[in-house]
């Protein structure tokens, strides 16, 4: 199902809902959207790490592309330059962001495709594979593929890879907001605490996300790839960034032997 091409959440929308409901459950994919487009509008230098990694590894006939956990569609739009591009997320506050863009997106969880052998390459970033049962991400993935197609992701193996410590500030011509960021380890669960101020009223809230994200070893990875249907699995630990790796895999050609 395609997304609404309705106006997108905006920053005040967003203070506004913390504002109206605290203790209402509030995040980044959901109610905190337009915060998240904040946070990836303008980061050239992941896009371009991103874009290496694909270019390294697709091959040069590659027409096909599906991105798996597109959000809010900044590597979709580039991946469209070059590709026919389809980028699929669950969370339509994020899709909004890509749909106005007017990029191919469709609303679907990432473990239930509703594709079957269309793309001669997947794609997934940001650890989107990471927030699913790999296996049932590895499984939809290779339906979604064509014989031969190729998937590529990037899964986290420590904290350093799923976000930073610290506190950041955003603003509008009415609200402020600060987000303070706490990574804890083992199990990593990134704490994000959000504090709006309407600085018209003075009117002041603060909101709570919690997030678990799973961490895995190189070696399960495979071992995932593998059972679900994949051969030629890579893992490389040097493309991945500090405490992440990349994983490669091709959907086999049946000979029919």
């Amino acid at each position: 199902m395609s997304p609404s091409r309705s106006r997108p959440p905006s920053f005040g929308d967003m203070c506004e809902a913390v504002l109206s409901d605290p203790d209402g459950e509030h995040s980044l994919y959901t109610t905190l959207a337009p915060l998240y487009a904040r946070l990836k509008a303008g980061d050239d230098e992941t896009l371009d790490a991103r874009r290496r990694i694909l270019d390294a590894r697709l091959p040069a006939d590659v027409s096909r592309v599906l991105e798996l956990g597109c959000d809010v569609g900044e590597l979709l739009a580039r991946l469209s330059a070059r590709y026919d591009a389809v980028g699929v997320d669950s969370y339509p506050q994020l899709l909004s962001f890509a749909a106005m863009r007017s990029l191919n997106v469709v609303l679907g969880d990432a473990t239930r495709l509703p594709f079957r052998g269309r793309f001669d390459a997947a794609c997934a970033f940001d650890y989107r594979a990471a927030s699913a049962p790999l296996g049932e991400f590895c499984e939809a993935a290779r339906e979604s593929l064509r014989p031969g197609g190729i998937l590529v992701f990037d899964a986290p193996s420590d904290a350093r890879a799923v976000d930073a410590s610290g506190v950041e500030t955003f603003r509008d011509a009415r609200y402020h907001l600060e987000r303070a960021v706490d990574v804890a380890r083992n199990p990593v669960v990134v704490r994000s605490d959000y504090r709006v101020t309407d600085r018209r009223t003075g009117e002041t809230a603060v909101t709570t996300e919690r997030r678990r994200v799973r961490t895995y070893d190189p070696e399960s990875v495979r071992t995932a790839l593998r059972e679900a249907g994949f051969a030629d699995a890579e893992v490389s630990a040097d493309a991945g960034g500090e405490g992440a790796f990349v994983a490669s895999a091709v959907r086999p050609v049946e000979t029919g032997e």
